[in-house]
């Protein structure tokens, strides 16, 4: 995590974040490998509703979540609802949460929602929700090629109700707002992934017990997510990652076929690998 991208954060939420005032800014520095807690705790010591806490052990995204949202619940009793937040995500000014947390309190059912996600300011219907994955869709979500044109996953259109909501299935993990009590009665996030499928099965995990979530249409929201150059083994590395969460959820939520698409993916994997390798060494003589 990076302590000036945070720091940047905090001042954008203080500084656009309208209508809702009654918020306190939980920090969770997840075990990071330079001063990040340091500066951020020497840096927010004096406001009374920024809290910076530390993960001794860095156990990834869900971990990571649940525990500040355990924090939570066991510091501020009387929260209602939790806003997961990435460091690289910015606030348009006089963005009114009041609106957000009316909609959501207004239907029982809805678990959850989101303003509209700009992915480096572009407006690309595929980042703004998406669907569960279901039957073989990760083999098709498994190479570059395939995700492209056989992808089931995105919606091509939203259906916009009068109130600016759209009902989609799965909403991006940079920024929503959950109903406490609900998180609570689903299990909070699934620990057993490190890195990805988290939004998928909190998505599916809502989904069963009978909730929904949706993307407000009527706010927006940036997220910078400018993707650094990585080395060919820190590719390697995270599609390592990437592989495990979906073997994991197609086992634990993808039935009755989860089972031969986790086989199915650790068969194609050394293709995904040369796949990475290719596309790589194309950049680079593109370059």
């Amino acid at each position: 995590m990076s302590s000036e991208l945070t720091i940047k954060l905090i001042k954008n939420i203080f500084h656009c974040i309208t209508g809702y005032k009654e918020y306190g800014i939980l920090i969770v520095d997840n075990s990071s490998p330079d001063d990040s807690y340091e500066v951020l705790a020497k840096h927010f010591q004096n406001f009374e509703n920024v809290f910076v806490i530390r993960n001794k052990k860095n156990e990834g995204y869900a971990r990571g979540n649940n525990f500040g949202i355990k924090y939570v619940e066991t510091n501020f009793t009387e929260c209602k609802y939790v806003a997961i937040v990435n460091p690289d995500v910015a606030f348009f000014e006089n963005t009114d949460l009041t609106k957000i947390l009316d909609k959501l309190d207004g239907n029982p059912k809805l678990a959850a929602i989101t303003a509209v996600h700009l992915l480096n300011g572009d407006f690309d219907l595929r980042t703004i929700a998406w669907k569960v994955p279901k039957g073989i869709d990760d083999l098709f979500l498994n190479f570059a090629v395939t995700s492209l044109t056989l992808n089931r996953t995105h919606y091509k259109k939203f259906r916009i109700q009068s109130n600016m909501l759209s009902y989609v299935e799965v909403l991006p993990g940079s920024f929503f707002i959950i109903k406490l009590d609900v998180l609570r009665k689903v299990g909070y996030f699934d620990e057993n992934t490190f890195l990805y499928c988290e939004e998928r099965i909190l998505a599916k995990r809502l989904m069963e017990a009978g909730y929904e979530q949706a993307v407000d249409f009527g706010i927006f929201f940036l997220h910078n997510h400018h993707k650094s150059k990585s080395t060919i083994n820190q590719k390697i590395k995270h599609s390592g990652y990437l592989l495990a969460s979906r073997v994991y959820y197609n086992i634990a939520y993808n039935k009755p076929i989860g089972w031969l698409v986790a086989l199915l993916l650790y068969i194609f994997y050394p293709l995904r690998l040369l796949e990475i390798l290719i596309i790589t060494l194309f950049k680079k003589v593109k370059n």
